[in-house]
This record gives C-alpha cells, structure tokens and sequence, in this order.
C-alpha cells in the first residue's frame, strides 16, 4: 500500500511583521480585505519581493506599497528590515490617483523610528 503524499508549502523567505498601527488599521477591514491581503503576503514571504499589480515601490524612498485592490482599495506600506523580515508600517484606504501627502509622511516617521532602532 503506498502512502499518501504529503503536501509542503513551499518555504518562506522571508518573514513579514505587521506593526501595531497595521494591525489596529486591519481589525476594521472586512474579511475580503483581510484573506486578498494575506494572500499577498504570503506570496512576498515566498518570493522575498512582489510585481505589480500585488506591489509597487514608492519613488525615490526606501518604501513599498502592497495593493490591495479586488475586495477594497488599500495600500500597505513595507519596508525591506534585517534577518529576512519585512515590516508592515502604515496601512491606508486608497481614495485618489496619488499618495496622499499625510500617508507618506506617517510611512516616513516609521520608516525613521525603524531606522533609529536598528531594524533596517
């Protein structure tokens, strides 16, 4: 009798850590919301990096964004940290074209305080 296969995920390269703004931002997402943006987490974990149309890098600044687009319109900002981890920063509803200027300067102060702590 042959046994049964066991299925593997494939490994991870990457660890990804939400910050306790991320989080509190999530808790009033809808559960669509949450298992698209799961999804998509696992695949950077998986990969160590996304494409477009799951990811964009911010111009000019050591950012991302994962995109939240087929249950909501959110965008996560990510940075790149030491020991394969990724670090969710801010999260935000998407409600224009453009970044709005106050969501990119809360990603930056993170962005900073990671920085100073020695994380990146």
């Amino acid at each position: 009798m042959e046994e049964p296969q066991k299925t593997t995920r494939p490994a991870k390269k990457k660890h990804f850590v939400l910050l306790g703004r991320v989080k509190d931002f999530f808790r009033e997402q809808s559960e669509d919301v949450k298992h698209e943006f799961d999804d998509i987490v696992l695949k950077l974990e998986r990969d160590g990096h996304l494409n477009y149309p799951y990811g964009e890098k911010i111009e000019g600044e050591g950012l991302f964004a994962i995109r939240v687009m087929q249950s909501g319109n959110i965008r996560v900002f990510y940075v790149y940290g030491r020991y394969d981890i990724f670090y969710g920063i801010h999260g935000y509803v998407k409600k224009t074209e453009f970044i709005p200027a106050k969501e990119l300067k809360q990603a930056r102060r993170m962005l900073k305080l990671l920085i100073q702590r020695g994380a990146l």
